[in-house]
């Protein structure tokens, strides 16, 4: 018995300083898609009316930014600068609805939104349907480390210029039966690669424009899979972009509606 207290007790305190390093590395500035994002100080009892969106089945079971396991079903939510670990009390003026979430993710790095709620808390609140909605922010807590600590003011690191990828004759590909009813999105496969380190090279240029991408690895080389909007204009103008960045030779889109 004694044995197995000493296990939960050094398991929790391993837990804890794990979340206080992930929290106290948060404070750092970030780049996604060339933006530099600073993390900042938030003062509990701060309000604020934001724009609000929501992240479900695509990160559903993955690990968030604090080391949790994002349970779309669950409540929390994703922030480009609080500190992780904050806590805040989403309010829907819609219908007067309030929820308290978690911060432990980043993001979302689309448009104005400022903060993405879990599936479950947007289901919740009413919002899930309009999928961005004016919503009444208000910090309830931060983490310590969070208030005590004073964000780091440095700068991004310098992103190298790689030769255009085009030369390389990279192609995006899908066959898809799409219900626009119900997807909004469509998976696509992208390149072949010889090794890992030349399909990591070629993630994080593609990630400036498709954010949701990932190497596979096949039998003796490796493949991107990433996203594209179901709307096939939307697509279409996408792609012309990857083409006009060089980072695409062509792509083969065959798509049927229902």
């Amino acid at each position: 018995m004694r044995l197995l207290l000493l296990l939960l007790l050094s398991t929790l305190l391993y837990s804890k300083s794990s979340e206080y390093a992930r929290i106290k590395a948060s404070l750092k500035p970030y780049t996604v898609k060339n933006i530099t994002y600073y993390p900042h100080k938030v003062a509990i009892g701060e309000s604020k009316d934001i724009l609000a969106s929501w992240y479900g089945e695509y990160f559903h079971g993955r690990q968030t930014a604090l080391g949790n396991i994002y349970d779309m079903n669950g409540y929390s939510g994703a922030h480009k600068t609080y500190p992780l670990g904050t806590v805040l009390k989403v309010t829907n003026p819609a219908n007067g609805k309030s929820i308290n979430i978690k911060i432990d993710d980043r993001g979302p790095f689309w448009g104005k939104r400022e903060l993405d709620l879990s599936k479950g808390a947007a289901t919740y609140l009413g919002t899930k349907k309009q999928g961005v909605a004016p919503v009444h922010i208000e910090v309830v807590s931060v983490p310590a480390i969070g208030l005590a600590s004073v964000p780091v003011e440095e700068m991004a690191p310098k992103v190298k210029k790689l030769q255009p990828f085009k030369e390389h004759g990279i192609v995006i590909t899908n066959y898809a039966y799409i219900d626009e009813d119900e997807e909004t999105n469509v998976p696509v496969l992208i390149g072949r690669f010889q090794t890992f380190s030349e399909a990591k090279e070629y993630e994080k240029e593609i990630k400036k424009y498709l954010s949701f991408t990932y190497v596979l690895k096949y039998d003796g080389f490796y493949k991107l899979k990433s996203y594209l909007p179901a709307d096939q204009n939307k697509a279409l103008l996408l792609m012309l972009k990857l083409q006009s960045e060089k980072l695409i030779a062509d792509y083969h889109l065959y798509w049927s509606y229902k």
